[in-house]
Parts: structure tokens; sequence; C-alpha cells
């Protein structure tokens, strides 16, 4: 855009010189930035202008110029002719020339010529004819069609993404995460109107929302459904497509054209277009030639691609129906995948369309292309019967398998109420359940099978059990089987190379994975070979190697359109450019590969993804977004029990609070490390529990704990030792935590030492700096610090420059004496609200009676995001929260309601509407007081007790319990201490400490029969996990 105006700017300059005159003509589809174009040119030109509409007419026009003190006699005449409307259009004209000769340089705009009728579009183009010969003189005219001769055509180019961004980043004054921009350029295609349109839909969407701080994006497109268009885009272009003077046989080829597919060759038109259109072959290139005039079409294609999508979206039934019959008519013997599309609405006899659909599915799979193929299966279904309808089905399940589980799930849940006990069908509805977080239901499916057996029951519970991450189950069936080895299809291969690298056994599984891509092999299976090598070469520490395995990888699956494939693919390749320090491509994979998941609808993979992306936004300094999205993804995760993924988002957690030391940090990274922990031993691989046994060293030394920290990484080191890896490093690192907890300087320093420069020897540079920064604190080297401190910030690592900053204060940006800054004075508050145990509402000393439970869910939900900084909760995201199982439009009601209600009840100022949602009023709460420093006392009983709702105050609920915990350990009020560890253990039962302490106050107290009903009632809830009680629990081994 900028270039139509530096361009406009040129070619007018010369205006000033009084040269000769100038004719333009800017043309481009409606909201493709014209008139901003001219206008930015006229307001930097050193000319007078003016603008006018091409709706009037040039006699019209010369009321709207100003009217110089001298004219000529002969003009003078003229312009008092005009203003009584006795003036031709040629005489118009003239004077219209002759007065822009006066006023030079001077220019003129008359915006839409393309709206003008007939005759003043005519008498605007002798105009310009003269302008071009008067000195000084121009007129700019724009239009959505080429203009005709004798303008000197400039066309508006659409926006490329760096200039989308800018104009978003201009028009909300702030900056936009890339990834919004990049989904509302795909969406607009570069159109400016457009672009500003989506912004506005979006932010009122709660689908770009702000914390008071930075802006956040939740992309909208949710699983089987289109992206959503902005009503105020969607009239602007109907009423672009109705106002269009076609003739028939013009509309009838728009209709046909929009409903062509938008990837078919463009010979093929050209040769049907008519046929299928129903236009007859003399007046079908003046058909195509009115669209051309009209706007519609640039070149072969249709101007921008949502005039396709609207059009077709509103085009009536039976036109659709007649429409795809002639084309399924006019391509089924040429193209029969050409054809299939048209298929569902032509209402084809049912021999007919599957005889057309058959051929088009192996054709896409000759052609390699899987998904047409799955498309084409699936929509042969709607013209099948019975056992023919149950093939077709599970065809269409195995085709979408790879494409979209969920869909393939659905299509295997149809074979299955055919054919119950199918083996394929349910191990591929099994499979979309574990991708959907349904561990449970898959087991149960499966588990009705256990009695199944040979090659294809083999193959199938091999690749299942991978989808599980039970690598261990993985060998011990393959191990279980060498005589169905020799013949096991590539997919149980990449199977068991996942397993073999996630136990340990990287070289193994490497030698398996070679083997299997030296093999002839299509497209899917060499990608599966492809995605487990590269994870091995990851964890042997063939980081280069492992980048191109996945770049390749997302070239394949974008190719193929293998969705969840390149989501994975893109996810590893962020882990390795994340290990790499190459973070800004990291950080967009991890966005896009999340952005691709939650468009698939696959819980579990999803959850992973969240914690993933997390950790990359905490390193750029994103906080407050990284833990929610850590603390999200593990709600899900733990619907699976113990896998890797979970102990990792764990270990992660724990990260976060050991690196931003918020309050109770050292708590809450015990906590989080230790159960990463417990889950990396449960999942099985050594790798896991060694990156979790160091995390859990360095939080052990932090609270102190030196002799476990050094255990800890003692355990962590030996499983590492072998290798020459980053992890080796990171255990390395962690002894010297636990060295420098018992006192151990000298110890440290060489370990921290140490744990960098494997990294250096490995070119991990910006993670070698990280871990050696231990060592410049450990020998106070300011000089060392500044050098990294630059280097983090030159890579925008806000989260390592805080680190570096908390250790060197005089660096900048630290408190030199340790003191944090006072907050600001906080508000009266009018109301009191208490979540420590049942919800209660309090005004003015009394009790507000208030039994709403979704209403106590709001409240929860809104003073969430005052405690974790935020100054509101966004209409879409109170939607979700509340109402997780409605529409969008009957959430967005309910809410209305259940805030006007809430209001009703407890007055209008506690529940406000801010420009960032739905927020707290003038409210205090005994959370808040609590966290301040309050007494246990406030704890009246479990965290939101009375509230049967989704809401759990998220990661909020983890510092409350975190901070209960650290007081009630100390506290010498021991009934108080007892009551506070039942609380706790009603929370987080599976914690030995607190059961220990509690147990032991619980008999100082007096209360050995409430330890009694303790213990019954912890037994039943550690057998619940197929855990026991430990030992020393018991009563024998008390």
């Amino acid at each position: 855009m900028n270039d139509l105006v530096r361009e406009l700017t040129r070619r007018l300059t010369r205006l000033n010189r009084g040269r000769g005159g100038a004719a333009l003509g800017v043309w481009g589809e409606a909201g493709s930035g014209k008139t901003w174009a001219v206008r930015e040119a006229r307001r930097t030109l050193p000319l007078r202008s003016a603008e006018v509409s091409a709706r009037h007419s040039p006699a019209q026009a010369l009321a709207a110029l100003p009217r110089p003190a001298h004219l000529p006699p002969w003009l003078d005449t003229a312009l008092r002719r005009a203003a009584h409307g006795d003036l031709d259009d040629a005489a118009a004209g003239d004077a219209l020339a002759a007065l822009l000769g006066v006023l030079a340089p001077f220019v003129l705009h008359v915006e839409d010529l393309h709206d003008a009728p007939e005759g003043n579009a005519r008498a605007w183009l002798a105009v310009a004819a003269r302008v071009v010969r008067t000195d000084g003189a121009g007129v700019i005219m724009t239009s959505r069609t080429p203009p005709p001769e004798g303008l000197g055509a400039l066309r508006t180019a659409p926006l490329t993404p760096d200039q989308t961004r800018a104009l978003l980043e201009r028009d909300l004054g702030a900056a936009l995460p890339a990834a919004a921009a990049g989904w509302i350029h795909a969406h607009t295609h570069g159109n400016a109107l457009f672009t500003l349109e989506y912004l506005r839909f979006l932010v009122r969407q709660g689908h770009l929302y702000s914390d008071g701080q930075r802006w956040h994006w939740r992309a909208p497109h949710a699983p089987g459904t289109g992206a959503p268009l902005p009503p105020s885009v969607e009239a602007l272009i109907l009423h672009l497509l109705h106002s269009a003077p076609l003739s028939e046989a013009a509309r009838r080829a728009w209709e046909a054209l929009t409903l062509w597919p938008p990837d078919a060759p463009p010979g093929v038109w050209a040769d049907l277009g008519a046929q299928v259109a129903g236009v007859p072959g003399p007046q079908w290139p003046v058909a195509v030639a009115e669209l051309h005039r009209a706007g519609l079409l640039r070149g072969e294609e249709i101007a921008h691609p949502l005039y396709r999508e609207v059009a077709a979206a509103h085009a009536p039934p039976d036109v659709r129906r007649t429409l795809a019959a002639r084309a399924v008519t006019a391509l089924e013997a040429r193209d029969p995948l050409l054809a299939a599309p048209f298929v569902p609405d032509a209402a084809l006899a049912a021999p007919r369309a599957l005889d057309v659909l058959r051929r088009a599915a192996a054709a896409a799979l000759e052609g390699g292309q899987p998904r047409r193929a799955a498309e084409c299966v699936t929509w042969a279904l709607s013209a099948a019967t019975g056992d023919e309808r149950t093939a077709l089905a599970l065809h269409a399940a195995r085709l979408w398998r790879p494409l979209d589980p969920v869909r393939a799930g659905e299509l295997a849940g149809e074979v299955l109420r055919r054919e119950p006990g199918h083996v394929e069908a349910t191990f591929l509805l099994a499979g979309a359940l574990v991708v959907q977080g349904d561990e449970e239901r898959a087991a149960t499916l499966v588990g009705q099978l256990e009695d199944a057996g040979g090659p294809a029951w083999f193959a199938q519970h091999v690749t299942l059990y991978a989808e599980q991450h039970r690598y261990p189950a993985v060998l011990e069936l393959w191990s279980a089987h060498p005589e169905w080895q020799g013949d096991a299809p590539p997919a149980v291969s990449a199977a068991v190379g996942r397993a073999l690298d996630f136990t340990g056994r990287s070289p193994e599984a490497l030698a398996l994975l070679d083997a299997a891509l030296a093999r002839p092999l299509d497209p899917l299976d060499g990608a599966a070979l492809r995605m487990a090598r590269c994870r091995a070469r990851y964890n042997a520490g063939q980081l280069r190697a492992a980048e191109a395995d996945a770049t390749a990888m997302i070239d394949v699956a974008r190719a193929a359109e293998l969705r969840p494939d390149l989501a994975r693919a893109l996810s590893s390749r962020a882990t390795i450019r994340d290990t790499l320090g190459a973070y800004a491509g990291a950080l967009a994979d991890a966005e896009e590969s999340l952005s691709v998941f939650s468009a698939l609808g696959v819980a579990r993979d999803h959850a992973q993804q969240q914690t993933r992306l997390a950790c990359l936004l905490l390193e750029y300094g994103e906080s407050e977004r990284a833990e929610s999205l850590l603390h999200e993804g593990r709600r899900v995760l733990r619907r699976a029990g113990p896998t890797h993924f979970l102990a990792l988002a764990e270990m992660n957690l724990a990260y976060l609070y050991l690196e931003q030391q918020p309050p109770h940090a050292g708590a809450l990274a015990l906590q989080y490390a230790h159960a990463g922990v417990h889950n990396a031993r449960q999942a099985g691989s050594p790798l896991i529990v060694a990156q979790a046994l160091g995390m859990a060293a360095r939080a052990e030394a932090q609270h102190g704990h030196a002799d476990r920290a050094l255990d800890l990484a003692r355990e962590a080191h030996a499983l590492t030792a072998a290798a020459s890896t980053h992890d080796a490093a990171w255990s390395t690192w962690a002894l010297g935590f636990a060295l420098e907890a018992g006192g151990d300087t000298a110890g440290a320093l060489t370990h921290f030492r140490a744990a960098a420069a494997q990294l250096d020897h490995l070119q991990l540079g910006l993670w070698a700096d990280r871990l050696g920064l231990e060592a410049d604190r450990v020998a106070g080297d300011d000089a060392a610090a500044a050098r990294k401190l630059a280097r983090f910030r030159a890579q925008h690592l806000q989260n390592w420059v805080q680190v570096t900053q908390r250790y060197f204060p005089h660096l900048g940006g630290g408190h030199p004496d340790g003191a944090p800054a006072a907050p600001p004075a906080e508000p009266e508050a009018a109301a009191h609200l208490r979540v420590l145990g049942p919800v209660q509402v309090w005004r003015g000393g009394q009790r507000v009676a208030f039994r709403s439970p979704l209403g106590r869910a709001l409240l929860a939900l809104l003073l969430e995001a005052r405690l974790d900084g935020r100054p509101g909760v966004g209409p879409l995201d109170a939607q979700r929260a509340l109402y997780p199982h409605l529409p969008d439009e009957q959430a967005a009601a309910a809410l209305h309601q259940l805030i006007y209600r809430t209001r009703q009840a407890l007055g209008a100022d506690l529940v406000v509407l801010t420009d960032h949602g739905y927020a707290l009023g003038p409210l205090d709460s005994d959370a808040e007081r609590f966290l301040r420093g309050g007494d246990t006392a406030l704890w009246r009983g479990a965290l939101l007790e009375d509230t049967d709702s989704a809401v759990r105050l998220g990661p909020l609920a983890d510092r409350l319990y975190a901070a209960l915990r650290a007081r009630a350990a100390v506290t010498d009020d021991v009934p108080e201490r007892a009551r506070i560890g039942r609380l706790l253990l009603a929370e987080q039962p599976l914690d030995p400490d607190v059961l220990r302490w509690t147990l032991d106050a619980l008999h100082a107290s007096a209360q050995a029969r409430a330890a009694r009903a303790l213990l019954a009632e912890l037994r039943e809830r550690y057998a619940e996990v197929g855990e026991r009680l430990p030992e020393w629990a018991t009563p024998t081994g008390r």
C-alpha cells in the first residue's frame, strides 16, 4: 500500500512545476485501500485538492471546488450557468478542466467511477482527457474495475503479511500476537477493509483479548466448522454482489464459478464453464467480460476468495442442485476426482454416485492425495446401504485415521454399531478416544477383545499402546510375538522404534527405524517412521539431524494435508529449536502446532502442546500465560493417568516457580517436582525420570533440604552419566544446586561450570549461558553476568533477564535491598467474599442470601482473574468456563442473565463491565487476606467447598494450598495443624509429608479416633489409583 502512495506522489509531484497535467486511475476490489491511498497521497503532497463522487456530473462537481477571485470572463459565466443547471456535459467538462488550471497546482479525486451512471462516466473520462493537457492540474479516479484508456492505471496490491500486521497494530495501538495477524491475513488475503473488520469482530468475540499489558490470541476455528465471517464483511460482499447489474448469462456464469472448485485446473473451466453454467456458447465470452467489468473477476480468478465463500453460502438449493448435476455430467468421464465434490448436491441415482466417488477415491490415492480420497469415500456413504455402507465406513475410517482421528473414530463407531466386536473398528475408535483424552473408555473397549489374536490384532494393539504412550507395554507385546515381527507393517516399526527410544535404547531404535526407512514406502508410512526417527535422534543428541527429519516431515505433511502429523512435527521441531536456542522459530512452530491441534479437537495432543508452548512463553516473559497453559494442560493429561507428558507438565511447572519466584514458590516447586518424579517413574522413561529428578533436586535445594537434594541429583546423574547429551548437562547442573545447599560452594561452582561447558561443547550457547549464570552468581562474577544479560536481552529472553537482574540487582531492574515495591493503596471494600470454605458474600456486616451455584462460580472466576493480575474476564472466557456444553449463542444469553441476577442479588457495583471484560468491583476476599499473611483460621473448609462447578481457581488454587501447607507445617498450634492437614489431604491425598505431620498432630492432640478415620478414608483413595498406604502410616508401622 505504501508503494502505491509513493507512486501516486511521484506522478503528481510534477504538477508543482506546472509541466502538463495528470489523469490517473486507481483500481482494486472493494476494501482494498484505494481511497485511503489517494487521501494519503493528497495529505503528503504540497498541493490543494478536493474529493467528489463520480455519481455527480462534472457540472455538479463545479460547485464543490473553490472559486478564485479572478477568473476569465467566459469561465465565470460558465460557472454561473452551471449553478443554475444550464450547462451541458461538454461545456461543463471544459469549464472544470479550465477551473482546475486556474487553481493549479490542484488535484481532484473522483471516487467510485464504477458506480457512476453511464452518462456521468463518459463525461468524467472526457474531463480526464482535457486535464492531461492542462498545466498543473490533476485528476485521480478510483474504481473497482480496470480504468479505460486515457487514465494511467495503478492497481492496489493486496497487503503483505507484514503490512497486514502493521495496519492491525496501528489500529489497535499495541503489538499483536503474530499468530493472530497471520490468521487474519490468511482469511482476508490482504484486503485492508476486511482486515480491520476482522480485527473488530475478533475483539468483540473475545478471540483477541487484552490483560491490560498485552494482547492475547485464541483462534476461533472449531472442528467441523468454517472460520467465522464478520457480519459487516458478509453484508458488504452481499451488497456488492446483489448490486452488480448482471445479465442473465453473466449471472449464471457467476453462480457456476462460485461453486466451481478453486483448485481446479483453469483449462477445465475454460472448456466446460459454459456447459456447467447453462450459457449458450456465443454468449459465454460476453458474460465473462461482463463479470470482469463488474469487478467480480480478475483474470481467470474471482476477485477475492471471500466473494466465492459468501456467494456459495447463499446459493439457493435448487441452483446448487442444477449446477452440481451439470458439473457431474461434464466431468465424470474426463476427471472423476474433479466431479466428486459436486456429487453430494447433484441428487444422482445411488449406483452412478457410487461409481463416480469410487473412481475419484482411487484417483486421489494414486495421486498421493489421501485427504481427497477420504472425503470421496465419506461422501459415498450417503449413497450406500447395508454391508456396502459398513465396508465404506471402515475404509473411510482407515483413510481418516492419520488425517483426522476424531472423524475416524466417528466412522469406526458406525461400523461397530453394525458389527459389534469388529477388531479393526474397535482399535480405530479406541485410538480416537485416546487422542480425545478418554483413556478409560478406550481401555474398556479394547478390553473386550483380549481373547482376540492374530497378526492384525497384534499390529493394532502395538500401535494403540504407542498412542497411549504405554511404551513398556509396546515392547512386551513385541517381544511376546516374534512370529509376527517380520511381516509387521511400518506403523508397528514406528511404534516399536518410539518405545525403544523412550526406554533409553536410542541406538537400537535408530537401527530399527533406519532399516525400515530403507524399504519402499508410501508417504504415510514414511512419515510415521521419520517422525519416530526424529525423536530418537533428538534423544541421542543428534539435534541437527533431528531438525532435518522434522522439517522433512512438515513438508510432507503440508503437501498431503496430514494435519495431525503436521502438528506433531511442528511440535517436535519447536522442542529441537528450543534446545538449539533458535527461540523465534521455536515459538512460531509451537504456536502453529497448538493452532492445528485446536482445529483437530484432540484434547490430549492439544494439552501436550500447551505445555510445550508454555516453556517458550515463559522464556519470553509471558509467565502468566505460561502458567495458565501448564495448568490447563496438566488437568487434561491427568485424566490419562501417569504418562511422561504429565511428568513433563509438572516438571515445567516446578521450573516456572523456581525461575519466577512468586509467593510460596518453594512449596509449589516441591509439590510439582515430586509429582513429576512420581509420574515419570510410572511412565518408565529413564530420560524423563532423570529430568524430573534434576528438577526435584533443585526444588529441594531451594527449600534447604540438602541431603534430599543430593540423593535426587545423584540418581539423575547416574541415569545420564553415560550419555554425552544435553540431558547429562542438566543432571550436572542439578548436582550443583544440591552441593550448594549442603554448603559445598566450591563443588557447586565446579558443577555449574561443567554443565555450561557440556552445552558449549554441544554448540548450545544460549542454554550454556543460562546454566553458567548460576556459576556467576556463586562466584559473584559481575562482568560475566553482564555479558550474559546482554545476550539474553538481544534474544528477548525476558525470563532469563529477570533471573539475572534478581541475582545481580545493580545490573538494572532489581531492588538492591531485596524489598519489593510497595503495592498501591487499595480502595475500601464495599463487600467481602469468602471462598476458603463454603462460598459466602457479606455486606455491611451481614451475610447476603445468595444461593445461585453458577453465581458463586462466577464470583470465583472473577476473583481468580483479579488475584492472577488480570483486569477482567472476557465474555468468551466466561461462557466457556461457566457454560462449556452450550453453543456460543446460548452461552452468551445465559451469561447475560447470570450477570443480571447476580447484580440484582449482590448490588450492581460488585460485578462491573470494563474494557477487558467482567471484573469484581469494590469487594475483598478471605483468599486475598490469607495470601497477604492472614491466619490459617480464615480457612473454614475446602476451597469453594459448596460450588459444584468446573471453576476451581486454576493455578491459584495450587498457590493457596501451597501457602496453607507451608504455614501449617510450622505452626505451634497442634490441633489447628491437624485440622489444616485434613483439609490438605482431602485435596492432595497422595502427599506423604502432609500425611506424616497430620497423623503426628492428630495423635499429639489426642485425636486417635480421627487418625483412624483419616487412614480408612485414605486407604480407599489410594486403592482407587492402584496404590497402597505407606507402611509407616499404618497402625503397625507407627
